[in-house]
C-alpha cells in the first residue's frame, strides 16, 4: 500500500512540476512583440494553429557560429529589445548580459548552406543562417480566432512574447500591429 501511495504521489508531483515553468516564464517574463512573417493557420490533422516565423530571426547567424551551432548542438541566443515591435541586437552562443530594455530568446540555426546564400553567389564567410525559436514556433487557436490570423498575416501581426533572465520564451498570444 505504502509503495502504491509513493508511486501516485511522484506521478502526481511530475504532472504538477512540468507546467510550473512555462507558466512562471508567463507571470514573471519580460514582454517583448516580435514582427511575424507569412504563416498558414489550419492544418486537416492538427486543427486550427500557425507556424510562426519572426524577421529579427531572419539571416543573423554569422557563418562561423552557424558551423560551431551545427558542429557541437549548442543553441544561439538572440537579443532583441523590448520596443513594439522588437528589434533585432546580437546573436551569440553563450547566455547574454541583458541590459535594461533588452530580451534574449533561445534558438537553433536552421541550416546550414541555405538555398538563399547559395542562390545569390555570396561568399561562403560572408553567409548568415537564420534562427528557429521552437518554444514559440506554433500559435494553436479556436476556429474564429485563426479565421482572424489568416487574414492578419505577416507584418500585420505581431507576437506577445513572454522571455525569462534565462531566455526561455512563452508565446502569449497574437495582436495587430496598430
Amino acid at each position: 500500500m505504502k509503495a502504491t501511495l509513493i508511486a501516485v504521489a511522484v506521478h502526481l508531483a511530475i504532472i504538477v512540476i512540468i507546467p510550473i515553468q512555462p507558466l512562471w516564464v508567463r507571470a514573471t517574463g519580460t514582454t517583448v512583440y516580435l514582427e511575424t512573417e507569412k504563416m498558414d493557420p489550419r492544418a486537416l490533422f492538427r486543427g486550427h494553429y500557425a507556424i510562426l516565423g519572426y524577421q529579427v530571426a531572419q539571416n543573423v547567424v554569422p557563418a562561423e557560429m552557424a558551423r560551431e551551432s551545427k558542429e557541437t548542438g549548442k543553441p544561439v541566443y538572440v537579443t532583441v529589445t523590448t520596443d513594439r515591435p522588437g528589434r533585432f541586437i546580437a546573436v551569440s552562443l553563450g547566455r547574454p548580459e541583458l541590459q535594461e530594455g533588452h530580451a534574449c530568446i533561445v534558438g537553433r540555426v536552421r541550416g546550414w548552406g541555405s538555398l538563399n546564400a547559395i542562390a545569390t553567389q555570396v561568399a561562403p564567410d560572408q553567409r548568415s543562417e537564420s534562427v528557429d525559436f521552437p518554444q514559440i514556433a506554433q500559435y494553436f487557436a479556436w476556429r474564429e480566432e485563426a479565421r482572424r490570423v489568416e487574414t492578419a498575416q505577416g507584418d500585420d501581426l505581431l507576437a506577445k512574447v513572454a522571455t525569462s533572465r534565462s531566455c526561455n520564451a512563452q508565446l502569449v498570444g497574437l495582436e495587430p500591429r496598430n
